[in-house]
């Protein structure tokens, strides 16, 4: 059983559990599609001909002059390694997903102007958000209880820790981060004291921080298209896309001293959803005798329907385990409602084709993150649509791509530089976010740089690619903020490794 809160308006601090940094994965294209796609780097927007084309310029998809069908599948390899206070901590993670399954049915038109009148379905991986993260290290005074005790003196009103009662779950003046750890009695024996004493030192005061972060799932479109060439000169397209949410996040953070564990937090959070998008593209060919192309296309926002079902549970420092799902105001995950419309995309291109040996693209992408929004509420939206504005950036994305081909055999490289999405100072400020948030990490991700390199085959009906692509970021993570003593953050240097394979025939 699953209770639903619809007291939006009553709540001063937010109901949502969603942030900028649960959803800003969401705004994302990542370079994801068949083998040839990747292998150029995803730089097609104005060469098209390519199913991936459908979600990035659909006028690419007029290209086609006969029918076609491919599937590709993908094998990621995630590799961090976080330092914080001079501890280094290595993860990795290993998954294979189905990156593409498209076709194209292309109808010959006899027409004066229309040539060739194309319909376009695909399903292809938008965001693969799988991961695993681990960081620990010297607590060198730092502590998530000076966040808890901010919180409560600060933020909330001030309630007895000595009698908690379930009920004060549904009191929207309580943050769940302070009543987890009052749960948790970390208090010092009298429990006159609630996490720190009068002079603000720690009635627990940790030797030891540890953080472990577990990602599985992310999110899918199923494309249509209708595209369009006219006289082999102007391409003309368009594309539906329903995306699916459907991922789950679950961290653990502790601390510990020389006899122990103190207290660990965890957290679960499973977003689930659905979202509509249109993009429009067109490419030319202005001058008659040349195959150098422009390629122009528009995204609308993607407006997703989430929902989001969210628990925590603290261990407190004798082993013992409160979480919110035995609350007695509900049975389950506490669910949420939102809305959300992610930025605008625009994209220009241009390319070159030397005969059918040479193809060259570059081409250029905006996306302002600052106008992504929270829709559909008052209070609660306006202060997330706030913090989004001030701590994310416009991003910039530049891509290159070539390929050779000699007798139905290609080689094709391809180059990625993305600006960062976060403001260099961006945090997550507890006080801003909701009432039943208490995960208090946030990840600020730099600039990021992919490589590619691919082959294919071409034969009378049936093609093969493979492709190679590493991704190099680098990010600051923080297991908390606190706006006294603000926490260093750990370092961390993330490369991934993905191989790409499609299949696919043509007739």
């Amino acid at each position: 059983m699953k209770r639903l809160l619809y007291i939006l308006s009553l709540l001063p601090i937010g109901l949502s559990a969603q942030n900028m940094y649960n959803v800003s994965s969401m705004f994302e294209n990542e370079l994801l599609g068949t083998a040839r796609y990747v292998g150029m780097g995803g730089s097609m927007s104005a060469l098209g001909a390519d199913l991936t084309t459908m979600g990035t310029n659909p006028a690419g998809m007029a290209m086609y002059r006969s029918s076609d069908f491919a599937i590709t599948a993908g094998l990621n390899v995630k590799t961090n390694e976080a330092i914080y206070e001079g501890t280094a901590v290595n993860s990795n993670n290993v998954n294979a997903y189905l990156g593409n399954a498209a076709f194209v049915f292309s109808l010959e038109r006899d027409g004066k102007y229309l040539k060739y009148l194309n319909i376009g379905l695909g399903y292809r991986k938008k965001n693969n958000l799988t991961s695993d993260f681990e960081m620990c290290g010297y607590a060198d005074g730092f502590s998530q209880q000076f966040v808890m005790y901010q919180l409560y003196n600060t933020y909330n009103t001030p309630f007895d820790y000595n009698n908690m009662s379930s009920s004060m779950y549904t009191n929207l003046n309580y943050s769940w981060l302070t009543l987890l750890a009052a749960d948790a009695y970390l208090c010092d024996n009298t429990g006159d004291n609630f996490l720190a004493y009068d002079d603000s030192t720690l009635v627990w005061t940790p030797d030891d921080l540890d953080f472990y972060e577990e990602v599985r799932g992310g999110v899918s479109v199923v494309d249509f298209n209708l595209s369009a060439n006219f006289n082999d000169r102007v391409y003309l397209g368009a594309t539906v896309g329903v995306a699916n949410v459907d991922y789950n996040r679950y961290t653990a953070y502790s601390e510990s001293d020389s006899y122990g564990a103190i207290y660990t937090l965890e957290n679960n959070a499973f977003i689930k959803g659905y979202g509509f998008d249109l993009k429009l593209g067109a490419i030319f060919r202005p001058f008659k005798y040349s195959p150098f192309k422009i390629g122009l296309a528009v995204h609308t926002p993607t407006f997703y329907n989430l929902n989001e079902y969210y628990s925590a549970a603290i261990t407190d420092p004798d082993g013992k385990y409160f979480t919110t799902t035995d609350a007695d105001f509900y049975g389950g995950d506490f669910e949420v409602r939102s809305k959300l419309a992610t930025p605008w995309r625009f994209n220009a291109a241009m390319s070159y084709t030397f005969g059918t040996y040479l193809a060259l693209n570059a081409e250029y992408e905006y996306a302002d993150y600052r106008t992504a929004a929270f829709t559909g509420r008052s209070k609660v939206g306006k202060a997330q649509n706030e913090e989004i504005s001030y701590n994310m950036k416009a991003q910039h994305t530049a891509r290159i791509g070539a390929e050779l081909n000699v007798d139905g055999f290609a080689v094709r490289l391809g180059y990625n530089y993305i600006t960062a999405p976060f403001a260099s100072d961006a945090y997550k400020e507890l006080a801003n976010a909701s009432v039943i948030e208490t995960s208090t990490d946030y990840m600020n991700r730099f600039d990021k740089n992919i490589v590619t390199a691919g082959l294919g085959f071409r034969g009378k009906r049936f093609y093969f690619d493979l492709a190679y692509m590493m991704e190099q970021q680098e990010s600051e993570f923080y297991p908390f903020y606190d706006y006294k003593v603000p926490n260093p953050g750990a370092q961390v240097s993330e490369i991934d490794h993905s191989v790409v394979a499609t299949l696919g025939v043509h007739f």
